[in-house]
């Protein structure tokens, strides 16, 4: 079969696939009443769904997509990096919650909701992956274990907003299958579970209450930079410290692999530095992270002459990241506005870029493949033991529904989990 043959055969296939999913949503029966009404099938959503089923609520699951749990299935390239053995705190935006939400043992609590799931795990330095390694594992283990719990799952179902009644809420939804038919159905609880690319659901539900949100902002995604010699090696990836500084002050830095792109840096170094990037910054590169200084100059200038020779760096570097210094070096290049001193010699000039290349940050950049959403529901709103929000009783968020983000390496997805068992059971047990 031909190349055209052969991908009109592939999405054939995929309408097909997604057709059976719309199918099955709507083959659903969704009763007009529930205890608990779950907004977003998510991570967060799910186990929320799950916790509040196994403490004996009548459970209504609400998901706009065709099926539930996929925004896991992308997580930790298609891998789920679901936790971190250095779970804290001191990681997240708002520290000072999620330590409250946390309490005394979060990773016991996620890795006993996992267990019990009858999942096992693989630990990779300090990073969590189901011993499968695929994130599919994770997401129907959540499933079965959702069904198991008696949780109605009603996928295909866009919520539009909800108003409080005399006996909780109703929640208006839209059916995204043949006929778009707009329903309602009545809640004692209601848990927002919205959060990432269905942020703007989150805001719908939420406004239509009165609680108030930050505006969503992309982070842990690539960073731009002004145009700079380094970036015309586009897709080379450098083991570097990077620090981030603004107006004149350090406020980040970390150690790891940075991807080079032709509009600045990319990876998950440059991930986590985007929570804090502001235009402007300066961001400067530790090439050699693991040579002193009194090593490198041993490699560039052993005798002091002030200069060095063609190619002395290239059993440490990359020789076209290597050759580029030499040739900034050479010109005596430094980026005006990095506060620097013209170097001494070619030799001292190389050794600061080698140490510490200079780049210009312009903001966040990449947006669509940005992993987190930073933004969402004022946490001052909620009760950080339960996730109720104190100004309307019976209503509670999970997740990125809240303006809680964490960095890279299964931070976030340990608030999904954790936030999702605290809510859920919350909303049950009132």
């Amino acid at each position: 079969m031909s190349q055209d043959g052969a991908g009109r055969r592939r999405r054939v296939s995929r309408a097909k696939l997604q057709e059976r999913r719309l199918q099955a949503a709507a083959a659903v029966d969704v009763a007009t009443s529930y205890d608990v009404v779950v907004v977003g099938g998510g991570a967060s959503g799910l186990v929320a769904a799950i916790c509040a089923g196994e403490k004996g609520a009548n459970v209504l699951l609400l998901e706009s997509s065709p099926e539930c749990g996929r925004p896991i299935l992308a997580t930790g390239n298609g891998r789920c990096n679901f936790s971190n053995v250095g779970l804290a705190p001191k990681y997240y935006n708002d520290p000072a919650f999620v330590q409250a939400v946390f309490g005394d043992d979060p990773l016991g609590d996620i890795l006993a909701l996992f267990r019990q799931c009858n999942m096992r795990w693989c630990l990779e330095e300090e990073r969590l992956y189901p011993l499968s390694r695929r994130a599919t594992s994770v997401r129907n283990v959540l499933l079965r274990r959702a069904a198991s719990a008696g949780v109605t799952i009603a996928c295909a179902r866009s919520v539009m907003g909800a108003a409080r009644t005399d006996r909780g809420f109703s929640v208006a939804y839209r059916e995204e299958f043949a006929g778009g038919a707009e329903r309602a159905v009545q809640a004692r609880g209601l848990v927002i579970s919205t959060g990432g690319t269905q942020r703007a659901h989150d805001f719908d539900v939420a406004g239509s209450l009165g609680l108030e949100s930050n505006p969503a902002q992309p982070v842990l995604c690539p960073v731009g930079c002004e145009p700079n010699p380094i970036l015309e090696l586009d897709g080379r990836r450098l083991h570097v410290r990077a620090q981030l500084t603004h107006t004149a002050f350090p406020v980040w830095s970390e150690r790891g692999e940075v991807l080079l792109r032709s509009y600045g840096l990319s990876g998950i170094v440059v991930f986590n530095m985007s929570r804090q990037v502001v235009p402007g910054d300066l961001v400067e590169l530790d090439l050699l992270p693991d040579l002193t200084m009194s090593e490198l100059r041993q490699m560039v200038d052993p005798f002091a002459h002030g200069s060095f020779e063609e190619g002395c760096l290239d059993g440490v570097l990359d020789p076209d990241i290597a050759s580029v210094l030499e040739g900034l070096a050479r010109s005596r290049w430094t980026l005006e506005d990095a506060g620097r001193d013209k170097p001494a010699s070619d030799s001292e000039a190389l050794m600061a870029l080698a140490k510490s290349y200079p780049l210009r940050a312009t903001g966040t950049t990449g947006h669509e493949q940005a992993q987190v959403l930073r933004g969402g529901l004022r946490t001052n709103q909620f009760s950080n033991k339960t996730l109720e929000c104190t100004s309307v009783p019976g209503l509670f968020a999970t997740g990125e529904a809240l303006d809680v983000d964490g960095e890279c390496g299964g931070f976030n997805l340990s608030w999904a989990w954790k936030s999702g068992m605290v809510a859920g059971a919350a909303a049950a047990t009132r």
